[in-house]
C-alpha cells in the first residue's frame, strides 16, 4: 500500500512540528514538504493531503480552494475556540477542520482518511477571458456586451484587467471604485471581494475599479488568489485582459478566450502575428468594425490572415454613439449562446 504523500504548512504553534515529530514515527504517512509559502507547495506535487493552520497569513478560503482544485485534500487546523479561524477553513472547504488539541496522531489518521477519498469534480465556475492585438480593436466594448448578456442567464462576474488603460467601469457607467491592489488588501486581510454591482439587466458584480494597476504590482498582489475567489462566488467570470502579450499567463488557463480584431487589414496583420505565437485555448474570433456590404470579403481576409473561422462579425456603427453604452442588446446572441453551450 502506497503510503500518503502528506505536506504541512509551517506554524509558530505546538501543533505543527508536534505533528511532523510523530510522523517521522509513523510508517504509515510521509511528510514530504513543510511549506513555509506557497511556491513549496508547488514545488512538491503531487501531494494527496495538506494540514494547513488557520493562523497562518496566507491561508485564506481562497487559497484552500485553489489547493483543492489542483487536486489536493486539505486538512486543516484552527486555535481551539477560534470560531473565526475555523469558518475560514470551512467557507475555503476545508475536508476536515479540527482543532489544535487535537492529538497527532489523530491528525494523522485524518490525512491518510481523506487522502484516500476522490475530490469531487465541481471545480467551481468559469473563466473566459477577452483580448486582442493593440490598436483598441474594441475588447473592452465586447467584454462588457457579453458580460450583459451572460449575465442574464448566469451569476457573473467582470473583471478589469487592462493594466495600461482599465474602462471597464467607464462603459458601464460607475464612479471610480477600488483598484485591484485595494481589492487584493481586502482579500489578504478580510478574505473577501470587493465587488461592485451593475445597474443592468440579469446578475452583474464589476471587480476592479479604473485605477490603473503597475505592472510590477500585478506581480505581487496575488492574481491567482482574486481568479480562485471569484470563480468560487461566480458560475462565469469575464475578464477584460487587456492587449494580448506573451507573458499572459492567464489566458492559458481560461476556460475560454474571445479574441477580438478591429476589420481594417493593419489590424487582422497584428491579430495574425499574435495568434502565431498562441499559448490556450483555441481563441473565438470577433470581428469588430466590419463595414456594411464589406461582411462577406472582411470574413474572407480573417480567414486567410489567422488561419481560424471568425465567430462572429460586429457591424460599424455610428461613431456619434455614446462611447459608454453597450451594443444593442442581442448582437452578441449568438456568441453568448455558443459559450454558455460549452459549459461542462
Amino acid at each position: 500500500m502506497n503510503r500518503p504523500r502528506i505536506a504541512t504548512v509551517l506554524s509558530a504553534r505546538e501543533w505543527e512540528p508536534r505533528l511532523v515529530d510523530t510522523a517521522r514515527r509513523d510508517p504509515t504517512v510521509r511528510i514530504v514538504r513543510r511549506a513555509y509559502e506557497p511556491a513549496d507547495l508547488e514545488r512538491a506535487a503531487p501531494l494527496d493531503t495538506v494540514i494547513v493552520g488557520s493562523e497562518t497569513s496566507w491561508i485564506t478560503s481562497n487559497r484552500i480552494r485553489s489547493i483543492r482544485r489542483s487536486g489536493t485534500r486539505v486538512v486543516g487546523v484552527y486555535p481551539i475556540g477560534d470560531v473565526p479561524g475555523r469558518e475560514l477553513l470551512c467557507r475555503g472547504g476545508a475536508d476536515v477542520a479540527l482543532p489544535d488539541t487535537t492529538p497527532p496522531e489523530e491528525l494523522l489518521t485524518a490525512a491518510a482518511l481523506v487522502a484516500t477519498e476522490a475530490l469531487d469534480s465541481d471545480h467551481g465556475g468559469r473563466l473566459i477571458s477577452v483580448t486582442g492585438p493593440r490598436g483598441a480593436p474594441g475588447r473592452t466594448e465586447i467584454a462588457v456586451s457579453l458580460a450583459r448578456g451572460i449575465a442574464q442567464r448566469n451569476r457573473t462576474a467582470i473583471l478589469d484587467l487592462d493594466l495600461e488603460a482599465p474602462g471597464v467601469a467607464f462603459r458601464l457607467g460607475l464612479q471610480p471604485g477600488p483598484s485591484l491592489v485595494d481589492i487584493a488588501d481586502a482579500l489578504r486581510s478580510l478574505d473577501r471581494l470587493i465587488a461592485t454591482r451593475a445597474d443592468c439587466p440579469g446578475d452583474l458584480t464589476v471587480i476592479g475599479g479604473p485605477s490603473p494597476l503597475p505592472a510590477e504590482s500585478a506581480k505581487r498582489f496575488g492574481l491567482a488568489d482574486l481568479l480562485e475567489s471569484m470563480l468560487a462566488a461566480f458560475e462565469i467570470t469575464i475578464a477584460d485582459a487587456g492587449p494580448w502579450q506573451p507573458s499572459n499567463a492567464l489566458l492559458a488557463t481560461s476556460d475560454e478566450v474571445v479574441l477580438v480584431c478591429d476589420a481594417q487589414p493593419m489590424n487582422l496583420i497584428r491579430a495574425a502575428r499574435l495568434v502565431h505565437n498562441w499559448e490556450g485555448p483555441v481563441p473565438r474570433v470577433v470581428i469588430n468594425r466590419v463595414e456594411p456590404g464589406h461582411e462577406e470579403a472582411t470574413v474572407r481576409l480573417a480567414r486567410r490572415a489567422l488561419g481560424l473561422e471568425p465567430h462572429i462579425t460586429i457591424p460599424e456603427v455610428d461613431n456619434r454613439r455614446d462611447p459608454s453604452s453597450p451594443f444593442p442588446d442581442g448582437l452578441l446572441a449568438p456568441l453568448v449562446i455558443s459559450l454558455l453551450s460549452e459549459r461542462g
